[in-house]
């Protein structure tokens, strides 16, 4: 395993947070509410619910009234791309045009919408979930995904004296979008361990 990406010691146990290598794409594990339509020439992004072919159409203002039209899209935002040594996601662009652009849409439809909240649902509450999905999402393109590792110290197996630096695996947690609520969950369990 490569080094950790941070170390929290705690009462002689320690907890070592790597990158997850193994991390699962967000929009396949988890049940969203949007749906993430993208059109992109190298990279597989999105959902695979709808495919829709960017030839077919003259504009992402074209892209956009057809959600409405045959997806009953209610709540749609635009995904922007950038791409430059590695790729990163959003709804609200990037400064540069060199390296970014357009890529879709991620939108929910009126049933979905009323499942979820009933009739009288916000677009404004739809609009900050979309966005919550998309960070996410996000996350996942960035190789932003982390795990831990708690470490107690090893103890002899003869005399049961603790080893000075030699730390043997106690527990481990990966799939942590983010790694603010990695060290969260891994101090929770320095903690309560």
């Amino acid at each position: 395993m490569d080094k950790p990406v941070e170390v929290i010691e705690k009462d002689g146990r320690r907890a070592e947070i790597f990158y997850d290598d193994c991390a699962e794409n967000p929009r396949r594990v988890f049940d969203e509410l949007g749906i993430m339509v993208c059109m992109h020439k190298r990279y597989n992004l999105g959902d695979t619910k709808i495919k829709l072919d960017r030839d077919e159409f003259g504009s992402w203002n074209e892209v956009e009234d057809h959600l409405i039209q045959d997806y009953n899209a209610k709540v749609i935002l635009p995904l922007y791309l950038y791409d430059h040594s590695g790729i990163t996601m959003s709804t609200t662009g990037f400064s540069c045009g060199w390296d970014s652009g357009q890529v879709g849409f991620i939108f929910a439809d009126h049933a979905s919408c009323v499942k979820e909240f009933g009739e009288d649902y916000s677009c404004e509450a739809i609009k900050k979930i979309l966005n919550t999905e998309v960070e996410l999402y996000d996350l996942y393109l960035r190789g932003e995904v982390y795990g831990y590792q708690i470490m107690d110290k090893r103890k002899c197996p003869h005399c049961h004296e603790i080893l000075e630096d030699e730390y043997e695996e106690m527990d481990s947690c990966f799939g942590f979008y983010g790694l603010d609520d990695a060290k969260e969950a891994a101090n929770e369990v320095l903690n309560h361990g």
